[in-house]
């Protein structure tokens, strides 16, 4: 039979000794503890010579103290990192504090969102861009935000957007290092939103998909929580996300003069 360890009562027991000696008295004489303490009550003036001699063993005791409660807990591992991508291209940066951002609370398909240029003053989609330029968004009317604007896409099913980022490469292209995970799918309402994190920083961008049947095409959105610019990684993002779909699946995407999407 394996012996018993008496590391851990010993450290309990000098803590507990330890701690009573700080405070003025002793665990071996309660009876005495109460009648002092019932003396110092009827009387108004502190105990200058209690507090010194606290004071000297606190410090004597404090670094004991400390290495005792520490037995058994200095060689435990810290914890993972809650917040680093499991599908991260590697642990480099894993134990980083990621600049998330606050999660955004507008996400997902709505009716009555506030717009400038539609008739009745509202549309329903996904949630507009902010003038900075780190967002793509196509539910938003064009007279909105003309600069953040990417044309809806036309295809089959959601299902499709679903195959294409099941088997995105983090890291492809110099970006989304930090990988990304699938948030919602939704395959009846025909809605995906994913995150997406960078490699070093832990910036976490989200990306929505989602089928407008007012048009009969898909809005796209994809933005930035932190920062003003985003050096082009949300264009980057659909850029790849976008030629897939048109080369894999037959999509139909709405793209401009030079051939790019944004």
């Amino acid at each position: 039979m394996a012996k018993k360890s008496t590391v851990f009562p010993r450290a309990a027991s000098f803590l507990l000794v330890a701690t009573s000696l700080i405070s003025g008295g002793s665990c071996y004489n309660a009876p005495n503890q109460r009648q002092s303490h019932r003396r110092a009550s009827s009387s108004s003036a502190p105990d200058a010579t209690g507090d010194r001699r606290s004071f000297l063993v606190a410090s004597a005791l404090s670094p004991l103290i400390a290495a005792v409660a520490g037995v058994g807990v200095a060689s435990l591992p810290p914890p993972p990192s809650a917040s680093a991508f499991e599908n991260r291209i590697d642990d480099k940066y894993a134990d980083v504090v990621p600049q998330e951002g606050v999660p955004p609370t507008n996400l997902g398909p709505r009716t009555g969102r506030p717009s400038k240029s539609s008739p009745g003053g509202s549309y329903t989609g996904l949630a507009p861009c902010p003038p900075s330029p780190n967002c793509w968004c196509s539910s938003a009317p064009f007279g909105d935000n003309a600069a953040r604007y990417i044309g809806p896409w036309r295809g089959a099913s959601i299902r499709d957007v679903k195959r294409v980022i099941d088997t995105y490469e983090a890291g492809r292209g110099g970006i989304d290092g930090g990988g990304y995970r699938v948030v919602e799918y939704d395959e009846n309402g025909q809605y995906l939103y994913v995150q997406f994190q960078s490699y070093k920083a832990g910036y976490v961008d989200d990306v929505e998909f989602w089928y407008n049947p007012a048009g009969g095409a898909f809005d796209v959105r994809s933005a930035s929580r932190v920062g003003y610019s985003d050096l082009g990684v949300n264009a980057k993002r659909l850029e790849y996300i976008g030629g897939r779909l048109e080369r894999e699946y037959g999509w139909e995407l709405v793209r401009r003069k030079s051939g790019s999407l944004v």
